[in-house]
């Protein structure tokens, strides 16, 4: 078996190379720049460009299976590459947003992940379709203000979660590579715990040794501040997400300990595991 890999460089698909690694399974990455990232020891680099669907052609000889990351512009393209490249399964990361009501009017997320399923469904490919929630790694976003002044501007700290590690979805996705159990399986992934932004703040503070504090914006100051960070269009999204789930009970998938055998890692696990990027 070899696996190939996209996406390598982000959080998700480092480990999942480091899981594959872990079981003696080859690993073939893509890299629109081959000779700009590192990578661990025995991995095979290859030249690719997911918008280029064309330039995986060369990566995906002698492949199995495939870990795709869904930064593309023609998904019947690629999937047309996969298909005539003999690949047996394909691993998307995607969302849970594409599996949300109302996901057809939701364009700049869930929609565009359905986009990619679509086509990778009714090809005859064997898929899984890993349909995480939020991830604990948006907290990344706070480690500016953090190490600078030990605050953490928010809007609506006491919006609800259930943030999931990327090591766990990267467990997941080792299990779908690797074994037949996921075989068109569209697994929704959480972490294991409800917990509020203003909690997050909390278990970051615990894991770097520092009180932190959160400041309460109104929507209008933080539009003007995350709107130096991304374009208005995604942060209104984030701010409708983070007002209708002030208060909420979002529901707790079993999925990552069912598949993995192992429980959900911790909100305060990721913090801990990720302090550096606070300090």
């Amino acid at each position: 078996m070899t696996v190939v890999i996209t996406g390598a460089t982000g959080n998700v698909g480092g480990n999942v190379v480091a899981g594959l690694l872990e079981r003696g399974v080859p690993v073939r990455v893509t890299s629109r720049d081959p000779g700009g990232a590192v990578f661990p020891a025995g991995v095979e680099v290859a030249p690719a460009d997911l918008t280029e669907p064309e330039s995986l052609r060369a990566a995906l000889v002698g492949a199995d299976r495939v870990f795709l990351y869904p930064r593309m512009q023609d998904p019947d393209a690629l999937v047309a590459v996969l298909s005539e490249a003999g690949v047996e399964h394909v691993v998307l990361l995607s969302s849970s947003a594409a599996a949300a009501e109302g996901v057809e009017d939701d364009f700049n997320g869930g929609n565009l992940l359905r986009r990619i399923e679509r086509p990778l469904a009714a090809s005859g490919l064997t898929y899984t379709f890993l349909r995480p929630d939020t991830f604990a790694g948006n907290a990344s976003a706070w480690r500016h203000t953090i190490r600078a002044s030990g605050t953490v501007p928010l809007p609506y700290p006491d919006s609800v979660q259930v943030p999931i590690h990327e090591k766990d979805i990267a467990d997941v996705a080792v299990v779908a590579l690797t074994t037949d159990r996921l075989n068109n399986a569209a697994p929704v992934l959480t972490g294991p715990e409800r917990i509020t932004l203003r909690e997050q703040v909390a278990a970051i503070g615990a894991a770097i040794e520092r009180e932190l504090t959160v400041v309460e914006q109104t929507e209008a100051e933080a539009r003007e501040f995350f709107g130096r960070f991304m374009a208005p269009r995604f942060f209104d999204a984030i701010l409708g997400a983070w007002r209708a789930s002030v208060g909420a009970t979002p529901e707790i998938s079993p999925e990552v300990e069912k598949i993995t055998g192992h429980p959900g890692r911790t909100f305060a696990r990721w913090a801990v595991d990720h302090a550096d990027r606070y300090r």
